[in-house]
């Protein structure tokens, strides 16, 4: 249980601005993850009409299966029943068709579905199916120029950087594809620094031609922090005959897009069957400081709710309520800028940039 604290009196007149300058909602969404873009349809039917509404119901059961894929795992989502269309609709907020084409019988288009998270959620706790939602900061990615056999291209253009951008939006974790010259790579810890991120991935891809004109791509990467630290290594992919460049490119930044939000998943789904509390102490520096953690906490999506036991200038009591286990919540809180540490004879939650020294538990 939290200690509670009684407040002097400027603490009491702290505390009632914050109850009337803060909103009620304590969960921002700066990302919904819960939209599908670009999602290809095609059907023929007796008369066009009926091809589109056929489609758009179509593109609707293949956008969920994509929203599933990337807030759980595969084989979770192997274990989800078939829903009935009336079950699939009532979870779509809205469909948005970006182009489309008509001919007497037949319906070609691009949707984006949007999906409503609640619904979503209540659907998969239902089915007792774990999940993440949780996005946090971003992953920094600089894909160095590339070039046929390393060498750069005269135009400047850079394929490598047009697929990774191409990539970036399909899973639960951000990328953020910056630019940076080789040079400045060569130091990928005064880069991080350049961007402010403890997520870091230079990655260097080189192409060769092989027989019969296949593409072979060697791809050395190093990544610095606990989601960028993933892609660390060298990878290589091989090319199909007809399969351009670009092709090649593409199929690989996808891969490695994959692998980071897969190795996240593993550790951030969300145990709806497993509920905590604990009572922490955060250090304040005033009204800002309360603003920064209110909101730190808001993006970490695996704290359902968290409770004011006492506030003051200096300090607050809170009690955190959130799923899944206490590392699970560290992860999330480190990943949000926040370090949970045992001081004494009680949790603190600090800043990064205030983090105590370890006194160890």
């Amino acid at each position: 249980m939290p200690v509670l604290h009684f407040l002097p009196r400027a603490g009491i007149v702290f505390l009632a601005l914050l109850a009337i300058l803060l909103p009620l909602d304590t969960r921002a969404q700066q990302y919904e993850p819960f939209t599908i873009s670009g999602v290809p349809v095609d059907v023929r039917a007796e008369n066009v009409n009926l091809a589109r509404q056929t489609a758009l119901l179509e593109g609707q059961r293949a956008a969920l299966q994509s929203l599933l894929m990337r807030l759980t795992s595969a084989a979770d989502v192997q274990k989800m029943p078939r829903l009935s269309d009336e079950e699939l609709q009532n979870l779509v907020l809205d469909v948005g068709i970006d182009q489309e084409k008509r001919s007497a019988v037949r319906y070609l288009a691009s949707l984006s579905v949007r999906f409503k998270p609640d619904a979503v959620r209540r659907l998969l706790r239902g089915a007792n199916i774990p999940y993440a939602e949780w996005r946090g900061r971003p992953v920094v990615v600089v894909p160095l120029t590339l070039g046929e056999d390393g060498l750069p291209p005269v135009d400047g253009a850079n394929p490598w950087r047009e697929a990774w951008r191409g990539s970036a939006t399909q899973g639960v974790v951000p990328i953020q594809v910056q630019t940076a010259e080789a040079a400045e790579a060569a130091d990928p810890v005064a880069l991080a620094q350049r961007f402010n991120t403890q997520d870091l991935v230079v990655s260097e891809a080189v192409a060769q031609r092989v027989d019969g004109g296949k593409v072979n791509l060697a791809v050395t990467t190093h990544g610095l922090g606990p989601v960028g630290g993933v892609l660390d290594g060298v990878r290589s992919y091989q090319g199909e005959i007809g399969e351009s460049l670009e092709m090649v490119l593409r199929r690989a930044a996808e891969d490695m897009v994959r692998s980071v939000n897969d190795g996240w998943k593993a550790g951030n789904m969300l145990q709806f069957d497993r509920i905590a509390s604990l009572a922490v102490m955060v250090p304040l520096g005033g009204f800002e400081d309360w603003q920064a953690l209110r909101d730190r906490l808001n993006r970490s999506t695996q704290i359902r709710a968290f409770e004011v036991a006492a506030l003051s200038r200096g300090e607050a009591a809170l009690v955190l309520h959130y799923v899944g286990d206490q590392q699970q919540l560290s992860q999330v809180l480190m990943q949000n800028g926040l370090v949970l540490s045992w001081a004494d004879d009680h949790w603190m939650l600090q800043t990064v940039q205030t983090r105590p020294a370890a006194t160890g538990r």
